[in-house]
């Protein structure tokens, strides 16, 4: 655990440089004993900082934060204040043996608060707020439920239109200020998370909705490639949720956020960049239950959909109708669902439960033929990966009907239909017995070997043989599966180039040694006749080291063929340095 005693053995070394750099320079100040052996200060960079960490009793760091936006594990700023602690401690006396006093000292800037008068304070403020505009625009928010005058919406977009004009450059928020402007969004939805604990909802909704309202502005106009702007406007939709799902919101105040809602959700964008439509959607949902606004919840689905006519808008629209089909199953309307389900059999998700409901029940005709016709539309809308899924759902279905011929059928389909699958080609062979099984994997091989000769018989390939590559692809699995390897190695010396045998050398060098290195040495040696550059002389010396570290054996017909490509090599430096790493 890192402590007072220890840090500096535990933290990057330029970290600690930088961190004794800002403690030595005295850029540590007012540092303050909290209580409880918590401390805070501020230390003075390229803007200042705020810092605090917590101790035990032993010295040992339980608790740190800066708010600079260092992203590693403990910044210069923390670092420079443990020196401070260390020091204070020193110098006053205190030691981690002794205990605290039941009577802790107010640090000096509580004990100056207690010495200030009202009028004093009112004359700090209006001095202040006249000399710091953005002063009296915290203080004017900070206290805005206090009074009613205060346009706390305005003066949050203003707050942020300025963030946004400080971090723009040409109408556009570059990926550098993009991490900053995040930053400066979260402190102020931080304030409305302060808003709700206060019991001020009201304010915490003008200060999201104006959130929401820019951000979606602006969202499309920065290089957001690092996810800080998604995870701000993330944060601003959980807020809002939190005030719709509270019970101590008035419902005139959740009336207002749906309404609010009904109308931004009309905006395309917020649909087109990431989850925020869906997310939002998601709060209008939850409160149109609360408030008994189903109908307006519905007809906003309906003028959803009687929009989305364009070739790309099936998802949004199969969305909105499983959203339609999850109220009125949440309220209870089950005519309604029935009906829905009924009109919406083409959407994936609605046709497999009613098939999952079917196999609960054992109604295994029933999900078959609902299967049967999701194939269909599927096919015809020429989605394979749709048909594969419904196939695979009868494949469970056989297996709960015990239907062997079935399991076989769907199962060697999946076995290779999308490349090899050891997980259905082992279901594939578990229905028969093991001398029906020799017969019919010895089939398989034989029809594929026609099937493919066939094929590729007639075609010419830069990479050697098509029939035999083709014959390697299809046909290494299954003979791997089967432990055939002698024909294993047959095919891999039909198609030796380096990359296969580096493919199968797990499978076959310490079988058949002689044979394996005898190949591995005639392409190691092709494949230094072919290489050009640094990269790819590193990348076969890395291959002979491994092949040495794998069969030690091999270690000086390795070393021979690195010191021949060498010789044959001799104007080739950087090819000479690294096949001597080989020869060491």
């Amino acid at each position: 655990m890192l402590s007072l005693n220890n840090f500096e053995a535990n933290i990057n070394s330029a970290v600690l440089q930088r961190g004794r750099d800002y403690f030595n320079d005295g850029l540590v100040v007012e540092l303050e004993e909290q209580g409880d052996n918590s401390w805070s200060t501020e230390v003075c960079g390229s803007d200042d900082y705020v810092v605090k960490i917590t101790l035990d009793q032993q010295d040992g760091i339980c608790d740190f934060s800066c708010d600079c936006l260092y992203d590693g594990p403990l910044c210069k700023h923390v670092v420079a204040v443990l020196y401070a602690i260390r020091e204070k401690k020193a110098t006053t006396g205190k030691t981690s043996k002794i205990k605290p006093s039941a009577q802790k000292k107010k640090n000096a800037f509580e004990t100056l608060l207690d010495k200030v008068n009202l009028e004093e304070y009112r004359d700090f403020i209006r001095k202040s707020a006249a000399e710091d505009k953005n002063f009296k625009t915290k203080f004017e928010l900070f206290f805005a439920d206090k009074d009613d005058r205060i346009d706390v919406e305005k003066k949050y977009g203003d707050l942020i239109r300025k963030l946004i004009r400080k971090y723009s450059g040409c109408g556009f928020i570059d990926y550098s200020s993009t991490r900053e402007f995040s930053t400066g969004i979260g402190r102020i939805i931080a304030t409305g998370i302060d808003m709700t604990v206060k019991g001020n909802y009201g304010d915490a909704f003008l200060l999201c909705k104006v959130l929401l309202k820019e951000l979606i502005n602006v969202i499309g106009q920065c290089d957001d490639s690092a996810g800080y702007m998604g995870d701000v406007f993330s944060d601003a939709i959980e807020l809002l949720d939190s005030i719709a799902v509270s019970n101590h919101a008035a419902p005139d105040l959740k009336h207002q956020i749906a309404d609010f809602l009904y109308v931004e959700l009309d905006d395309k964008a917020y649909w087109d960049y990431g989850d925020f439509g869906y997310d939002l959607f998601a709060v209008f949902q939850d409160l149109a239950i609360q408030l008994n606004l189903g109908d307006r919840l519905v007809a906003f689905i309906d003028n959803q959909c009687a929009k989305l006519t364009g070739k790309y808008d099936n998802y949004k629209k199969e969305y909105f109708h499983k959203q339609k089909i999850a109220f009125y199953r949440a309220t209870g309307q089950d005519d309604r669902v029935a009906e829905l389900i009924r009109q919406n059999m083409d959407i994936v998700d609605v046709r497999r439960e009613e098939v999952n409901k079917a196999i609960d029940r054992q109604d295994y005709q029933t999900a078959k033929q609902l299967i049967a016709e999701g194939i269909r539309i599927a096919t015809e809308k020429e989605h394979p990966g749709t048909v594969s899924a419904w196939q695979k759902d009868l494949l469970r279905i056989a297996f709960l009907e015990n239907d062997v011929q079935t399991v076989r059928q769907l199962a060697r389909h999946f076995a290779f239909d999308m490349g090899f699958s050891r997980e259905y080609y082992r279901e594939w062979k578990k229905t028969y017995s093991a001398e029906e099984w020799k017969e019919t994997v010895e089939k398989y091989i034989a029809d594929k070997t026609v099937e493919l000769t066939r094929e590729y018989g007639n075609r010419k390939g830069l990479w050697g043989d098509p029939v035999n590559r083709a014959l390697l692809h299809e046909l290494a699995p299954v003979y791997i599966e089967e432990q055939y390897w002698d024909r294993l190695l047959a095919l891999v010396q039909t198609n030796a180039d380096l990359n296969v045998l580096l493919s199968f050398h797990v499978h076959l060098s310490k079988r058949y040694p002689e044979e394996m290195l005898s190949l591995f040495v005639r392409e190691l040696k092709m494949e230094g006749s072919k290489v050009s550059h640094r990269n790819e002389y590193a990348a076969l010396a890395g291959n002979m080291l491994s092949l040495m570290k794998d069969m030690p054996a091999w270690t000086n017909e390795i070393k021979d063929t690195a010191r021949k490509l060498i010789a044959l090599n001799s104007k080739r430096p950087a090819m000479k340095e690294e096949l001597n790493r080989v020869l060491k």
